[in-house]
């Protein structure tokens, strides 16, 4: 059963510094050098989950240490492959 978040608001985020290998995650792909990162957990952990909403998200990238802001349609629902701030999913 697929379900959804909506995000409204503006939201200053932090990069998590570990993720569950095999666990699944909500982050996105940093346009700069193109690694994903993770800011909170998948809570349906499935990655059968839709994101939604008008919210605006403040986040720097823990790889290249780009800030930027980020739109929910950025956002990217991601399963991790080993431990540590990343995937290359």
């Amino acid at each position: 059963m697929e379900r959804e978040i909506s995000f409204s608001g503006a939201f200053p985020v932090v990069a998590r510094s570990t993720m569950r290998p095999g666990g699944w995650h909500i982050g996105f792909l940093c346009p700069n050098c193109r690694l994903h990162f993770a800011v909170m957990e998948d809570p349906t952990e499935s990655g059968a989950v839709t994101l939604s909403g008008p919210a605006r998200f403040q986040a720097t990238c823990p790889h290249c240490k780009q800030e930027r802001e980020y739109r929910v349609a950025d956002m990217v629902v991601f399963e991790a492959a080993q431990g540590g701030p990343t995937s290359s999913a």
